[in-house]
């Protein structure tokens, strides 16, 4: 099976065989990433060197390991034949330490006839940088918070102007804050499963954009990575539907699109037959933070909110009472668990991008989402700030 462009090279499809591979390795899939070499392909990785498609994701799965919001941008610099050359610079921060880093590179790539590398060899060097002189992928996430902060003005200043208590109105809405306290706060991720965040999800054509965007699967990533590191306890809120929930009477206009649709279903509560791969199973790259034994899994939420399931049983047995929460969907589960959490007298701290929502024509989930979060919880963070947060704490 050939996997295109193939040689011999033209500048078009050189260039394509590159962002191929800028996009494979941002993914940090090692099995992606693999999957575009031969089965025997050889590799310098600067003074390691190792050979077959299984030696590349060992080596991939402890480099990622390691290297944490890992951002990638790699650049053509020569090609004739069967052969190209790149440049590339990548930034990342080192789990252990928090030290962020800029890697600067180069790659030489010798092809096969069907365009599956064969050989690799790549050079670099890492330089310590300062987390605000990031520049890979940090332009789109700087307009995400500009937008952001426009939207929450906008709002408050609506807000304000119809509210005269006594002829004075409030500037702004306080921060209360969530100090993290060992013991006490705990990691709340809610759906993290493949119909929201896999393009071959069921809903990916109306949350796709805003994930995208949001660098959702990443940031979802990072604050799994950063819990475990520091001990911090993870809890998830996944959302099933059985054979028996299809014969409800009624349901909202989002219960009925999910029903319809076939998403979170699974074949039964006794059974994981046919769980592996579906819609309702857990995205592939966060199963190392779930499957671990240490990680709380409720039992389904139903509708939106955990009313209907045991989370908060499961975070008050434990000594909860802070909560971290990202998650699908934003104005959907994410904001039912947040209101709910609230209610029944937790502190929650919102994380903003690491959450997304439908955009359909009726308006923008994640846009109304934020507003609530900013009126409700204790406070929100970027996933960035909480990873700070939940390292300095330890």
């Amino acid at each position: 099976m050939q996997r295109p462009p193939i040689p011999p090279f033209t500048l078009d499809s050189a260039l394509a065989k590159v962002q191929a591979a800028e996009d494979a390795w941002n993914s940090c899939d090692p099995e992606r990433v693999a999957e575009a070499y031969t089965p025997d392909s050889e590799w310098r990785n600067r003074d390691r060197f190792f050979k077959g498609r299984n030696a590349i994701v060992d080596f991939l799965t402890d480099k990622w390991s390691l290297e944490r919001h890992y951002r990638l941008k790699k650049e053509l610099w020569a090609y004739s034949g069967n052969r190209i050359s790149v440049r590339f610079e990548y930034e990342w921060q080192h789990a252990r330490t928090g030290q962020w880093y800029r890697t600067h590179g180069n790659e030489h790539w010798e092809f096969d006839d069907d365009g599956y590398l064969r050989r690799r060899d790549m050079s670099a060097n890492d330089i310590e940088i300062a987390a605000n002189d990031r520049r890979i992928g940090i332009t789109q996430s700087k307009r995400r918070e500009k937008t952001m902060k426009k939207t929450f003005v906008a709002v408050l200043a609506a807000t304000l102007a119809a509210i005269d208590i006594g002829g004075m109105v409030n500037a702004a809405l306080p921060d209360p804050g969530v100090e993290i306290e060992p013991g006490r706060t705990a990691l709340l991720i809610t759906d993290p499963q493949n119909d929201f965040l896999h393009p071959e999800g069921v809903t990916w054509g109306v949350v796709g954009k805003s994930v995208t965007e949001n660098n959702t699967v990443e940031n979802i990533d990072s604050l799994f990575a950063a819990a475990k590191a520091n001990d911090i306890p993870v809890f998830v809120s996944p959302h099933y539907y059985y054979p028996t929930d299809h014969g409800w009477q009624f349901e909202g206009a989002l219960e009925a699109l999910m029903h319809a649709i076939g998403m979170f279903d699974r074949k039964g509560a006794l059974t994981v037959e046919g769980f592996e791969g579906s819609g309702a199973d857990f995205l592939e790259q966060y199963k190392k933070y779930i499957n671990d034994g240490e990680t709380v899994v409720s039992n389904p939420h139903k509708v939106y909110g955990p009313e209907t399931n045991d989370l908060v049983l499961q975070l008050r047995k434990r000594g909860i009472d802070k909560v971290i929460l990202g998650g699908m969907s934003a104005n959907l589960c994410t904001e039912s668990h947040m209101r709910e959490l609230i209610e029944q007298g937790f502190e929650v701290a919102v994380v903003s991008d690491a959450t997304a929502a439908a955009i359909v024509e009726e308006g923008n989930g994640y846009k109304s989402a934020l507003v609530n979060f900013r009126f409700i919880a204790n406070t929100v963070w970027t996933t960035e700030q909480a990873v700070e947060k939940i390292n300095a704490a330890r």
